[in-house]
């Protein structure tokens, strides 16, 4: 006995969603989560769910943020001001739509197990393993050059990937705090870098 379905049919009852994006555990255990509160996570994780693969650049309407975050709109506003005071996301006006940048953080913590500074990095899902190994190149190195990590707080070092190439700008008062041989380091890759743009 036959079930009167064609084979694309029953496929189509069988398709399974495989795209997939990761949050870092740092996320919760820093306590950001818990600052920020579930609303913003919500809004964060939706937001999160809608990133171009290849560019890192997310782009739903408000009320598709709204829709399947189950958060009123002026909610949706208010936690939106929330993720971009804490670094999670920049907002940008392309015509009538925002697009949203969302950032990724990392805490970095020395031999005696306190935070020492925090990386970020723009969220771009076709990299997040090869931003990830440079920062696991970086903390066991300490070499910065060629690592691809936007920003380390209290050094300061902030690349930005954008459609036009990118850039490396230093807190010049933080820079000045290193060592000379590493002041010399990352001026020569903010010069070579910034040329290359």
């Amino acid at each position: 006995m036959g079930c009167g379905c064609n084979g694309s049919r029953q496929m189509e009852l069988f398709k399974a969603e495989t795209t997939w994006f990761h949050v870092f555990r740092d996320m919760i255990e820093s306590g950001d989560v818990a600052k920020m509160g579930s609303y913003a996570a919500t809004v964060y994780l939706v937001i999160k769910a809608h990133t171009n693969f290849s560019t890192g650049r997310s782009f739903p309407e408000i009320e598709t943020i709204a829709e399947k975050s189950g958060v009123s709109i002026a909610q949706v506003k208010r936690e939106l001001k929330v993720l971009e005071g804490m670094g999670y996301i920049s907002k940008t006006r392309k015509g009538r739509s925002n697009v949203y940048t969302l950032r990724e953080k990392v805490s970095i913590t020395g031999g005696d197990g306190r935070p020492e500074a925090v990386a970020t990095w723009d969220y771009l899902p076709s990299s997040v393993q090869h931003a990830v190994a440079d920062l696991k190149n970086v903390l066991i190195t300490g070499e910065l050059a060629g690592a691809k990590i936007v920003h380390i707080e209290r050094l300061q070092v902030n690349v930005q990937n954008n459609y036009e190439g990118g850039n490396i700008q230093f807190n010049e008062a933080d820079l000045a705090k290193l060592p000379k041989d590493m002041q010399e380091t990352l001026e020569r890759m903010r010069s070579r870098r910034n040329r290359e743009v």
